[in-house]
């Protein structure tokens, strides 16, 4: 197993679903990747739900906020780049042509969140761990793999994320992909969005088998919005959930 203690600076260390019926999506992906569910609750009422993976969290869930809803804002998945600091990771935002959407949030014990725009509208949270520091299972069946900028502007985004991260650019085999160096390690890419396409962050589950995935997630009210095709480094489909929000899903060949 893929098991993690800790994330470095800069790396994808999370991901969650923004949407609209927490307990619909529970459901879902319970049946599509046989997570179990715990949640917290403040006054009574459950704010967040993290799922399991051999009782330990993988990803988390929770319901669109209001506000958003109103906006017409569609359900999705998120992605969180962990931060040492996010203080002056959010300082530097600005400068480097991004926008902040808010204050810095404190999570209780969990870490410290701001939520940022990159210079082409695509949104990512930075997360500062204290009790929480992210999945505790990837790149393994029923966990995320792989975190994908989709932008109208490639240089211009990463230029941005380099001057916060050290990011670097790396050689995918697939010519449309830059791919995303942290360290010693690629850790995700950045592609072009097809036309009219806002630009946004993909978030990629890996799975053993890509056709059962497909079918078991139409069979559950879902959707095939790209059917399964080869491309390296495996299968890929990209499906949407009973709720619409999208992900990929790929079964690697490696």
């Amino acid at each position: 197993m893929a098991e993690r203690e800790g994330y470095e600076h800069g790396v994808f260390n999370w991901v969650d679903l923004s949407t609209g019926d927490v307990d619909v999506a529970k459901e879902f992906y319970a049946s599509l990747f046989g997570w179990s569910f715990s949640d917290d609750s403040k006054d009574g009422e459950v704010v967040y739900s993290s799922a399991l993976k051999n009782e330990r969290p993988v990803v988390g869930l929770m319901r669109q906020p209001q506000d958003l809803s109103e906006m017409g804002v569609p359900y999705m998945w998120q992605t969180y780049i962990k931060v040492d600091d996010v203080a002056a990771a959010l300082n530097r935002v600005s400068e480097a042509g991004g926008t902040a959407m808010g204050p810095i949030m404190d999570v209780e014990s969990a870490g410290r969140m701001a939520v940022v725009a990159d210079p082409t509208v695509a949104v990512v949270q930075l997360w500062e761990p204290m009790d929480h520091f992210g999945a505790h299972f990837v790149n393994e069946h029923a966990t995320f793999c792989w975190n994908e900028l989709l932008t109208n502007d490639v240089d211009t985004a990463f230029t941005f994320f380099s001057s916060l991260f050290g990011w670097e650019r790396a050689d995918l085999r697939e010519a449309d992909l830059t791919g995303i160096r942290q360290g010693d390690h690629i850790v995700g890419s950045i592609a072009p969005t097809p036309d009219g396409t806002p630009s946004h962050w993909a978030v990629y589950f890996l799975v053993d088998d890509c056709e059962t995935i497909v079918n078991e997630c139409v069979g559950l009210g879902g959707k095939v919005v790209v059917p399964a095709m080869d491309r390296a480094p495996g299968r890929f489909a990209q499906l949407a959930d009973n709720q619409d929000a999208t992900f990929w899903v790929v079964a690697s060949n490696q």
